[in-house]
């Protein structure tokens, strides 16, 4: 009686119970984590996702102060119209900071915890030389005197100086309107600028 021996194939060294490539056959999408290294899927796999990596914007800081720079000028001719009407307005200060925020951004292509900063001192500069606008523009009124003819003019920055040297009266009247546009002014722009310092938090 014959023996019937039924031989195997043999296997093929370095086997590791791999699959087998086969005709037609498809990875289902999101399948990408188990997908044979053979597969075509595991390329196109490993090529998308490195196709969403995100590019960090470059913040160009100088750029973006000169922009900001630009609020400067248009808050202070603000806060000198509304100044020469007898009035005081926190909308200043949140315009000069809302401008110095979209104009930095639009230089830099950016915004980080530095250029915040910048936003901030461009913000409290603004304020500042509004103030002083304002009583030079009271001293020009004082000339009797057309603001656009003294712009150049040495004249109303002479009588300032002198009232501020030599008048008490002077600087206590306009210390209590300097402090009223401080108030005025940290009203206007600390939510713009408190969200500007969440924002960039992690920067």
């Amino acid at each position: 009686m014959s023996e019937n021996t039924h031989s195997s194939a043999p296997e093929t060294a370095g086997n590791n119970n791999a699959p087998e490539p086969q005709y037609g056959v498809r990875v289902p999408e999101g399948a990408a984590p188990g997908v044979p290294a053979w597969h075509p899927e595991a390329a196109k796999a490993q090529a998308g996702h490195a196709s969403y990596v995100p590019a960090t914007p470059r913040e160009d800081v100088g750029r973006g102060t000169i922009f900001a720079l630009a609020a400067l000028p248009i808050g202070v001719i603000l806060w000198m119209v509304i100044w020469s009407l007898g009035w005081m307005s926190s909308f200043v200060t949140f315009a000069a900071a809302f401008m110095a925020a979209k104009f930095y951004v639009t230089g830099a292509g950016a915004l980080s915890r530095k250029g915040v900063w910048i936003v901030a001192g461009i913000t409290v500069v603004t304020a500042l030389l509004s103030f002083l606008g304002g009583v030079w523009l009271d001293a020009v009124q004082f000339l009797g005197r057309e603001p656009m003819s003294m712009v150049f003019d040495s004249e109303p920055w002479a009588l300032m100086a002198d009232n501020f040297a030599y008048n008490p009266d002077f600087v206590s009247n306009y210390m209590k309107d300097f402090l009223l546009a401080l108030l005025f002014g940290a009203l206007g722009c600390f939510f713009t600028l408190r969200r500007l310092f969440a924002d960039t938090k992690a920067s």
